[in-house]
C-alpha cells in the first residue's frame, strides 16, 4: 500500500490524526530529526516505499556505471559537458531566467583558456566541480554563504541590487515566495538568528551518515526550500547543493539531469512541498522523501537511456564508416570516427581546432582530411557564433542501421 499523508487520513476521518501521529512516532523505522520548523517536531519513515525506491536507485546507479565504463575518456568529458550545459540552462529556467547552450558552452570554454568570463561564471564553475569530483565544503552556514557568493550573487546582484543579502550571513528581512500566478504561497523564515539556527540543523542531516544519500538529500532539499534564506537565488543553489551530494555518492553523471526531472515533473515536486508544510501533516516529511526519490530516479533513467541509445548510434556510425572508408587513408577514418563521437556525446559535434589538436595537426591538414568526407557527403559542416562545428550526417546512420547503405 503507498505511504498515506496524515492530511489524507484526516480527511478520510477514519483514525484521530493525534493517534495516528502517535503511532507513526513509535514506529522501529521512523527517524525524529531533532528539531521542529513549526509546532511539530520533524520526522521521516523508512517505509516500504522509500526502501524500494532507494533498491532502484542502487539498481539504475549499476547499470549507468557499466555504461559509463564502455566509453573512451573524451566521450564521457563531451558528454557530462552537454548535460552540464543542459542542466544549468534548466536550472536558471526554473527560476525564470533566460540563458541559452551557447551562452552557457562558451563560457565553459573561457575558463578552459583560463579566462573565465560571461554570464553565469560563477554557476558554470561550480558545476565544472561538480562534475570533476572536487570537494565543496557543506558544514556550516558560512560554507552555504560562501558558495552562494560564488554560484548565483553576482547575477542576483545584476537582476536586482536590493537582493543582495543584508544580514550578517543571510537576509535580515522578510520574504514571501509566489506561485505562478503571483500568489504567495510560503514566508521564509524570520528573523536571521532563526535562519540560522533551523540552517546548522539542516546541515547536520545532510551530514548524518546513518541516514541513505537519497533520503538525507531530500530532506535537506525540503528544509532549505523551507527557511529560504536568501531574497533570490535560493533554488538554484538548493539545487546544486542536491546534484553535488548526488555526484558524490553515485556516478556523477547522475548529478547532472536532477534540474531537467524537476522540470518535467515541477507540479508534483511544488505539490510534495506544500502538501509536506501543511499543518495537518504534523511534521512528517516521508512523502517530500518520496517524491524526490521518483525524480532522481527519473533522472538516473533518462541518463541510462540516453547513454544506451548514443552507445547504439555510435556502433552504427563506426560500421557505416569502417564500410565507407575501408579503402581510404586510416587517418581519415579516424576523424572520421571522432567526429563520429562527438556527433553522439558533445554539445555541437568537433571543431578544426579540436581535431588539430587531438591529432596534433594544422588546421590546414584538418581542412585537407575532412574534404574526402565532405565529397562523400558523410559529415556535415555548421556555425556556432564563428566556430565550426563538423557532425556526422545521422540521416547516413539511419540508412546504416537499416541495413540499406
Amino acid at each position: 500500500m503507498a505511504y498515506r499523508t496524515m492530511k489524507s487520513i484526516f480527511h478520510e476521518r477514519k483514525v484521530p490524526l493525534e493517534d495516528e501521529l502517535a503511532r507513526r512516532l513509535a514506529l522501529p523505522e521512523t527517524i525524529p530529526l531533532g528539531f521542529a520548523l513549526e509546532e511539530d517536531e520533524l520526522f521521516f519513515t523508512m517505509a516500504s516505499d522509500v526502501y524500494q525506491l532507494l533498491l532502484e536507485a542502487a539498481r539504475l546507479d549499476k547499470e549507468i556505471a557499466v555504461l559509463t565504463r564502455s566509453l573512451s575518456q573524451r566521450a564521457l568529458q563531451q558528454y557530462r559537458e552537454s548535460l552540464l550545459i543542459d542542466e544549468i540552462v534548466l536550472t536558471n529556467d526554473i527560476e525564470g531566467i533566460y540563458s541559452t547552450r551557447k551562452e552557457i558552452y562558451e563560457v565553459m570554454e573561457s575558463l578552459k583558456r583560463n579566462c573565465g568570463k560571461g554570464r553565469f561564471l560563477g554557476l558554470v564553475r561550480k558545476y565544472t566541480m561538480l562534475s570533476s569530483q572536487q570537494e565543496i565544503p557543506l558544514s556550516t552556514c558560512e560554507d552555504i554563504r560562501a558558495l552562494y557568493d560564488e554560484l548565483v550573487l553576482d547575477e542576483v546582484a545584476r537582476e536586482k541590487t536590493g537582493n543582495r543579502p543584508d544580514g550578517r550571513i543571510f537576509r535580515a528581512g522578510k520574504v514571501n515566495i509566489y506561485d505562478g500566478g503571483g500568489k504567495a504561497i510560503h514566508s521564509g523564515v524570520y528573523p536571521e538568528k532563526r535562519i540560522v539556527e533551523l540552517l546548522e540543523k539542516s546541515l547536520t542531516v545532510l551530514n548524518r551518515p546513518s541516514i541513505e544519500t537519497l533520503v538525507r538529500v531530500a530532506l535537506f532539499h525540503f528544509l532549505f526550500g523551507y527557511i529560504h534564506p536568501f531574497y533570490d537565488g535560493n533554488g538554484r543553489l538548493n539545487r546544486f547543493i542536491s546534484s553535488y551530494v548526488i555526484a558524490k555518492d553515485f556516478e556523477p553523471i547522475v548529478g547532472l539531469c536532477l534540474s531537467s526531472a524537476i522540470q518535467r515533473n515541477i507540479g508534483k515536486y511544488y505539490k510534495a512541498y506544500t502538501s509536506s508544510e501543511n499543518p495537518l501533516n504534523r511534521g512528517d516529511l516521508t512523502p517530500f522523501v518520496i517524491e524526490f526519490c521518483k525524480i532522481a530516479i527519473q533522472a538516473m533513467k533518462t541518463i541510462r537511456d540516453s547513454l544506451a541509445e548514443r552507445q547504439k548510434r555510435l556502433l552504427d556510425a563506426e560500421t557505416f564508416l569502417r564500410t565507407t572508408l575501408a579503402s581510404k587513408d586510416s587517418h581519415l577514418t579516424m576523424m572520421a570516427n571522432e567526429i563520429a563521437s562527438a556527433t553522439m556525446f558533445s554539445t555541437y559535434g568537433s571543431s578544426p581546432y579540436q581535431l588539430g589538436e587531438l591529432f596534433g595537426v594544422t588546421r590546414q591538414t584538418v581542412y585537407s582530411r575532412i574534404e574526402p568526407l565532405k565529397e562523400l557527403g558523410i559529415i556535415m559542416q555548421s556555425k556556432v557564433g564563428r566556430r565550426t562545428y563538423y557532425t556526422i550526417k545521422l540521416d547516413a546512420l539511419a540508412d546504416c542501421a537499416d541495413g540499406t547503405s
